[in-house]
């Protein structure tokens, strides 16, 4: 079993130490950092809604809010979750891709489907990522969908608003 030891002057900063081997604890200011472990949570929700109308192309949605965070360490990793639903009409496939600053890290080239010409189908637009950015700057991540044909909506189930939630959180290394 590790010990942990408090050294110094303890009526300002503490520093830990632990002489167990192979333990990974590091303290460093006031930030705790164990391997696995939950550094930062941020939670977005909203209500906007996307059209998608145009074929080919890639309409970023959410756009009431900015999804940004900005890592306490480099090699920590971010776990994206998008949570929202959805409809499709007549198109062959429906697509998804998350962005970090701009370039495409993650692209599901069928997320969904449906070729009935008459008839909306539910579409549960829900993905979870894992991102390895290794850096300390702000980044700031954007979802987008496009279809091939048909009609394509995000966060609509009905003529009534729906709740998006977003979530990023960084684990540590």
């Amino acid at each position: 079993m590790s010990k942990i030891r408090i050294k110094g002057d303890t009526s300002g900063y503490v520093d830990l130490e632990t002489s167990a081997t192979g333990s990974n604890l590091s303290v460093t200011g006031n930030s705790v950092h164990i391997p696995g472990h939950v550094i930062q949570f941020k939670h977005f929700s909203g209500t906007s809604q996307t059209d998608v109308n145009a074929n080919g192309t890639y309409f970023t949605v959410h756009t009431d809010s900015t999804f940004t965070i900005t890592p306490k360490f480099s090699n920590s990793l971010i776990v994206v979750r998008h949570y929202a639903g959805g409809l499709v009409q007549n198109s062959a496939s429906a697509m998804l891709r998350l962005l970090r600053n701009g370039s495409t890290i993650f692209e599901n080239d069928r997320h969904g489907y449906n070729n009935l010409p008459s008839n909306w189908s539910p579409i549960n637009w829900s993905f979870q990522f894992v991102d390895t950015p290794n850096s300390t700057s702000a980044l700031t991540y954007t979802i987008q969908v496009r279809k091939e044909s048909g009609y394509l909506r995000v966060n609509d189930y009905s003529a009534n608003a729906n709740t998006y939630v977003v979530t990023l959180e960084e684990i540590a290394q």
